[in-house]
């Protein structure tokens, strides 16, 4: 899975181009950790084009949540489609990381 990424109302938006693999997660942890770093606190994931998840990806999407919300700021899900909810749900990270039907929506959460 390759991504995009971009900011666009003081939110980096991070467009998944495929699925949430473990491999993929461990290639964008360090984009992750540099944007961390240059104090970027508000993430969004787009996951439009993202049809499965596994446990490994998302254990390092919580690992990442958890050190993004020390620094008091947040991970955002959107464009979800219903097998990858469906995932989220089953392992409980649903519960852990809001998500929006769209960017806009996601985008307008941030400045709440």
């Amino acid at each position: 899975m390759a991504y995009r990424s971009r900011t666009k109302a003081g939110v980096d938006v991070l467009r998944f181009e495929g699925d949430l693999s473990a491999g993929e997660m461990v290639k964008i942890k360090n984009r992750l950790t540099r944007l961390m770093n240059k104090n970027h606190k508000h993430l969004l994931f787009d996951l439009k084009h993202a049809r499965h998840v596994e446990l490994a990806g998302l254990g390092m999407l919580v690992d990442r949540l958890r050190s993004i919300r020390a620094q008091k700021g947040d991970i955002k899900l959107c464009n979800i489609r219903p097998e990858v909810r469906n995932a989220l749900s089953m392992v409980g990270v649903a519960g852990l990381i809001e998500s929006f039907s769209t960017e806009e929506e996601a985008l307008r959460s941030f400045g709440a």
